[in-house]
């Protein structure tokens, strides 16, 4: 993992020195992305806030520009993020970005049209499927998928190719499915280049995605600020999951999405009450080391409390004091799942605000 966190810091950045009142935000071009909302809605000029939000082409260069200075906070991916802790990098990881649910599926096992051998994942077993990367979400989700299914992970011949490119690597029958998150899946399916076999949920019912992330050294700096950046995460989510349509309309025409393509396309679930879900962050971690994807950590548990649950209860909680708590039932219901890779009941794994 010296190796990724030597890639972010290797990635080129076109940016300059950010003026001292702008705040920079920075996240990749996937469709469920709260911030880019938020900003079209002018939650960060109600709280007085100058912000500029940034679409970098991946992860790598994104954390990059944060662990730089030249970012003040990213929406970055629960993967990257373990990586960093691992790595005792001084973040701290606050609003959840979005989960997927049995309701609200973000990836898509997915065949050519005409595919009739084809009949579900077990059959994919020593055929091509495409996917993103080695080490990435849907890298280790496969794995997931093909324990689920009685399978070792190499029964799977994985072909690397960015999302934009599934479609017509389908297509051409150079593979015989992939494994895409939306808003691509859609893009597939109306391009009648393939079809959805099942979603990922079948296998992995509900994953924290992600979440904001800031230096720990900018926060403590800066704690209104970001105490302030807060409460618009937490708005924003509850907006999206309230005005799904407005949402994808604007998250559509921020992508340069065609219509057709961004009123269909999936969005995630949103907690309305920002926390992360703690049993998803663990699921995770579980998944990357037995998948060697990384190395255990020491003590785990101390470090996630120095990561998530202690930057949430100095930054989230009082949040909510001046927004007011939510019911979320869609998150007591998936909380109550036991995860694919968790050796233990999601009790075991849950922070004061998931009980």
């Amino acid at each position: 993992m010296r190796r990724w966190i030597a890639a972010c810091f290797a990635a080129v950045l076109a940016l300059g020195t950010a003026r001292a009142e702008t705040i920079l935000i920075a996240q990749i071009p996937i469709g469920n992305q709260p911030e880019i909302v938020a900003q079209a809605l002018g939650l960060y000029k109600k709280y007085g806030l100058d912000v500029e939000v940034k679409l970098f082409r991946d992860g790598p260069a994104m954390m990059q520009g944060l662990l730089s200075g030249d970012l003040q906070m990213v929406d970055s991916g629960t993967v990257p993020m373990l990586h960093l802790v691992a790595q005792s990098v001084p973040l701290y990881y606050l609003v959840s970005s979005g989960i997927n649910t049995p309701s609200t599926p973000l990836g898509a096992i997915m065949v050519r049209r005409e595919e009739t051998a084809i009949k579900s994942f077990a059959d994919l077993k020593g055929r091509k499927i495409g996917q993103l990367g080695k080490g990435v979400n849907t890298d280790l989700w496969l794995s997931d998928a093909a324990a689920h299914y009685g399978m070792v992970p190499d029964a799977i011949r994985q072909v690397f190719v960015p999302f934009p490119h599934m479609g017509n690597l389908l297509a051409s029958k150079q593979v015989d499915a992939v494994y895409t998150w939306a808003p691509f899946d859609t893009i597939i399916s109306l391009a009648r280049q393939g079809r959805v076999l099942q979603t990922d949920v079948a296998w992995n019912p509900y994953a924290e995605t992600g979440g904001m992330v800031v230096r720990k050294a900018w926060a403590d700096k800066n704690p209104a600020l970001v105490g302030k950046l807060v409460r618009v995460e937490i708005e924003v989510n509850r907006w999206i999951d309230d005005h799904p349509t407005e949402a994808r309309a604007i998250l559509g025409k921020a992508l340069n999405l065609p219509a057709p393509v961004y009123r269909k396309m999936h969005l995630a679930y949103f907690p309305r009450n920002g926390y992360p879900l703690m049993p998803g962050v663990w699921d995770f971690y579980y998944l990357m080391v037995k998948s060697g994807a990384m190395a255990p950590i020491a003590a785990p548990k101390a470090s996630f409390d120095k990561y998530w649950v202690e930057p949430a209860r100095r930054f989230i909680t009082p949040a909510l004091k001046a927004l007011g708590t939510e019911p979320d039932p869609l998150v007591e219901r998936v909380l109550k799942i036991r995860l694919p890779d968790l050796p233990n009941p999601p009790q075991t794994y849950f922070a004061a605000w998931d009980r």
